[in-house]
C-alpha cells in the first residue's frame, strides 16, 4: 500500500472517530439541578436564611431510613402542617423522579414516608415549612438500598 492511502486512510479513520463521539455526546441525557437555574441562584441568600434560621431552633429535624419506611421528625412548631410545607424528594441522577409531599405530622412531629415507591439509591430530602409566618428550610440524605 501506498504512505499516501495510509494517510487519507488515516484522516478519514480520525474523521469518523470525531463525528461518533459529536454523536455520541449529542445523545447524552443531561439533567440539570432545576430548570431555572438562574433565577433560583438569583434567591438563593432567602435559602441560606431559611436554613440558618432552622439551626437556631432548639429541636433539630432528624431523617431516618427505616426497613420500610423513612421516618422524619420535626421541631415541634405550631402551624407546621399547613397547606405551604411540603418535603422535596429529590435524585440527583435522574431528575425526573423527584417529587413532592405535603407535610403532616403526628403530634409529636413526627412523618412517615414509605421506601416502597423509591427508586433504589441516593436521594436528597428537601424540608420547607413555615411556622407563625416564618419561614425554614432544611435538608438531609438517605440511600434507599
Amino acid at each position: 500500500m501506498h504512505w499516501g492511502k495510509k494517510i487519507a486512510l488515516f484522516y478519514i479513520g480520525f474523521v469518523i472517530l470525531v463525528l461518533a463521539s459529536v454523536f455520541f455526546a449529542m445523545n447524552q441525557k443531561v439533567d440539570l439541578v432545576t430548570d431555572n437555574y438562574y433565577e433560583k441562584e438569583l434567591k438563593y441568600q432567602e435559602q441560606i436564611d431559611k436554613s440558618q434560621r432552622t439551626k437556631t431552633l432548639k429541636e433539630k429535624t432528624d431523617i431516618q431510613l427505616t426497613d420500610k419506611n423513612i421516618k422524619i421528625k420535626f421541631p415541634l412548631l405550631p402551624d407546621i402542617n399547613n397547606s405551604k410545607d411540603f418535603i422535596l424528594f429529590y435524585r440527583p441522577s435522574d431528575t425526573s423522579k423527584d417529587f413532592k409531599v405535603a407535610i403532616s405530622t403526628d403530634s409529636l412531629g413526627i412523618q412517615f414516608i414509605s421506601i416502597e415507591n423509591l427508586s433504589q439509591g441516593f436521594w436528597k430530602i428537601k424540608l420547607y415549612w413555615t411556622s407563625h409566618g416564618i419561614e425554614y428550610y432544611d435538608e438531609g440524605m438517605v440511600n434507599v438500598p
